[in-house]
C-alpha cells in the first residue's frame, strides 16, 4: 500500500514527544562492512537502541575496537560469530537482527537458523541485503516515504536498495499522482563504498582514480528489478525500467537522474510545486528551489535527500534528480528509520539531517 503524499503521522516528524513503545537489543551481522560500522555510529546515538553484539566470523573474539575504526572507544558489546548470536536470540538475549551481509548470506543464514528450530516469533529483522526484497517471507519493503503504511509495527523488513531509495525519492511524486506515460530510464553514479568492503582490484580506489565506468546497463541490474516491483505497486501497471549504473572514484554517496514521458505536459513550475508540496511533511527530503540541482557532498553523512524536479520538451518529459549518501538513506540510516517505525519511536530518532560536505 502507498502512502498518500503530502501526509505525515506523529512519528515522521521530528522533535516529536511521543513516548517509545518499545526498545531493541540488536545482535548486528556484518559489523565490519562499511554499512554495518554506519550502523553503528547512527546507532549509538540512539537511546531506544543497544548493540549487544557485533557479529563477524573474521573478527570474532577480538576487541570492538580492532574494527570498527574511530568507533572503538565509545563501543563495548563483545564481537562474536553467528552461531553465537544464534544462542542469544534463542535465550531471549537478542530482539533484533540487523543483517548487514552480502547478498544471499542472511537468507542462508536465517534458512538454517529456522532449520535448527523455529526463532521467536517476536523477533525483530532488518535485512539490507536484496534477499527479501520481493516481500517474501513475511518481509516488508522499507522504504518510509513511499511505503510507511505497512512498516509500522512490522517484524521484517527488507531494506531498500541505495539505487532505488534515491530513484524512488526523485520520482515518486509523479508515481503517486499517475503522471507518467511510458517507460522510466534512470542514470546514477555511486561511491566505492556501494560495493561492499571485500577486497576486489576492480574496486580499489588507485584503480578507479580519474575514471568512470558503466555496468550492468539496460535491465540487467538486479536494483532494475526492485524499481519496476516497487514503482508497479503504485502505478498500478507494469512500468518498464531501463537503469544505467555508474561507479566514480568517490568513497560514498549516489547522483541519480530520472527521465519519464508525462501523461499531459506539466510546466517546470508546476512540477517543482507538486515534490515541494508532496513531501512538505518529510523530515528527510528536501525540495532544491528551481535551478538548484543536488550534489552529494551536500548529504554527506546524514539521512536526507535532495530532490530538484522540471521538466522538457514543452512539458512532456520529466526530469527528476536526488542525492543521497549511499551508506546512510541508502543502507544503515534507513535502517534506523525503519527501525524507529517498528519501534514506536519518531521516526527522525538519531537521524542526521545536515550533512557534511567536507
Amino acid at each position: 500500500m502507498t502512502t498518500p503524499l503530502g501526509t505525515t503521522t506523529q512519528a515522521t516528524v521530528a522533535g516529536s514527544a511521543a513516548p517509545p513503545a518499545a526498545r531493541a537489543t540488536v545482535a548486528l551481522l556484518g559489523a565490519s562492512g562499511y554499512s554495518g560500522q554506519e550502523f553503528v555510529r547512527l546507532a549509538s546515538a540512539h537511546p531506544g537502541i543497544e548493540i549487544a553484539q557485533l557479529v563477524s566470523r573474521e573478527f570474532a573474539g577480538q576487541p570492538a575496537g580492532a574494527m570498527l575504526v574511530g568507533l572503538g572507544a565509545r563501543v563495548a558489546p563483545p564481537v562474536v560469530t553467528p552461531d553465537a548470536a544464534l544462542a542469544a536470540v534463542r535465550e531471549g538475549a537478542i530482539d533484533t537482527i540487523v543483517a548487514c551481509l552480502p547478498h544471499g548470506t542472511w537468507r542462508e543464514l536465517s534458512a538454517q537458523f529456522h532449520d535448527a528450530s523455529p526463532l521467536p516469533k517476536g523477533l525483530r529483522v532488518i535485512d539490507l541485503s536484496s534477499d527479501f526484497r520481493d516481500e517474501s517471507d513475511g518481509y516488508r519493503y522499507g522504504q518510509p516515504e513511499s511505503r510507511r503504511e505497512g512498516l509500522e509495527g512490522a517484524r521484517r523488513i527488507a531494506n531498500p536498495g541505495c539505487y532505488p531509495t534515491a530513484a524512488t525519492l526523485a520520482l515518486w511524486p509523479a508515481l503517486a499522482h499517475n503522471l507518467l506515460l511510458g517507460p522510466v530510464m534512470v542514470s546514477a553514479i555511486s561511491g566505492l563504498t556501494g560495493a561492499g568492503r571485500s577486497a576486489a582490484a576492480r574496486n580499489a580506489f588507485v584503480e578507479r582514480d580519474g575514471g568512470a565506468e558503466l555496468y550492468k546497463a539496460g535491465t540487467l541490474h538486479a536494483h532494475a528489478g526492485e524499481m519496476a516491483r516497487h514503482w508497479a505497486s503504485a502505478h498500478g501497471a507494469a512500468l518498464p525500467v531501463g537503469f544505467a549504473p555508474q561507479v566514480v572514484p568517490m568513497a560514498r554517496g549516489i547522483l541519480a537522474v530520472v527521465n519519464a514521458t508525462l501523461h499531459a505536459p506539466l510546466s517546470p513550475e508546476q512540477a517543482h510545486e507538486l515534490w515541494a508540496r508532496s513531501y512538505a511533511n518529510e523530515p528527510f527530503v528536501r525540495v532544491l528551489p528551481p535551478g538548484q540541482w543536488p550534489d552529494t557532498r551536500a548529504v554527506k553523512g546524514s539521512n536526507r535527500c535532495d530532490v530538484a524536479v522540471t521538466t522538457l520538451h514543452d512539458g512532456r518529459t520529466l526530469l527528476a534528480t536526488s542525492a543521497i549518501d549511499n551508506l546512510v538513506k541508502g543502507a544503515a540510516g534507513q535502517a534506523i528509520q525503519n527501525l524507529n517505525l517498528m519501534l514506536g519511536w519518531p521516526e527522525s530518532t538519531a537521524l542526521p539531517v545536515d550533512g557534511l560536505p567536507w
